[in-house]
């Protein structure tokens, strides 16, 4: 008696990308969710970002990217400093805020200022405070490469998670 072996899906030519398709493959690798944070001319911006990553270690250096449109990309440029503020399981309330366009996200979180200016958000796993050391724009996204001047974590909180569209933790 013969087994045919079932088809293997890396074997099969691969279909034709559409923005779809592709969103759901990504879908399938889970990411943590950071808040990056910046201030600029008194005025404090947040958006909420899972393109966030470690670059180098000498010198620590961490990359996130941000839409093209995001203000708080244009604020981050401006005042050359941000804070990646990487979230907590039971922030998903905060991951939401902070992806909305409400005007008032700062006076609904609690907070406080780091060292370099930027809001560092309180009961996150790690917050990494930033300064710009480059930009790199590609296609709707700019990428952010941030040299770390101080960090703190909290070994005792576990992180956040992005996956299936789904925050989880």
């Amino acid at each position: 008696m013969t087994r045919t072996a079932p088809p293997d899906p890396y074997l099969e030519p691969p279909p034709l990308l559409d923005s779809d398709a592709f969103r759901s493959a990504c879908a399938q690798f889970p990411t943590g969710v950071v808040v990056v944070t910046t201030a600029d001319g008194g005025k404090l911006y947040g958006s909420t970002v899972n393109a966030f990553t470690s670059l180098t270690l000498e010198p620590p250096q961490v990359l996130v990217c941000l839409a093209a449109t995001s203000r708080t990309r244009s604020a981050i440029e401006r005042s050359g400093v941000f804070a990646v503020n990487v979230l907590a399981a039971g922030q998903a309330s905060t991951a939401r805020l902070f992806a909305s366009k409400d005007p008032d996200k700062f006076a609904r979180t609690d907070h406080r200022t780091g060292s370099l200016g930027a809001p560092l958000l309180s009961g996150t796993v790690a917050r990494f405070e930033c300064r710009l050391a480059g930009t790199q724009r590609n296609n709707s996204h700019w990428m952010l490469i941030g040299q770390v001047a101080a960090l703190a974590t909290d070994p005792g909180r576990d992180a956040l998670l992005f996956v299936r569209g789904r925050l989880t933790g």
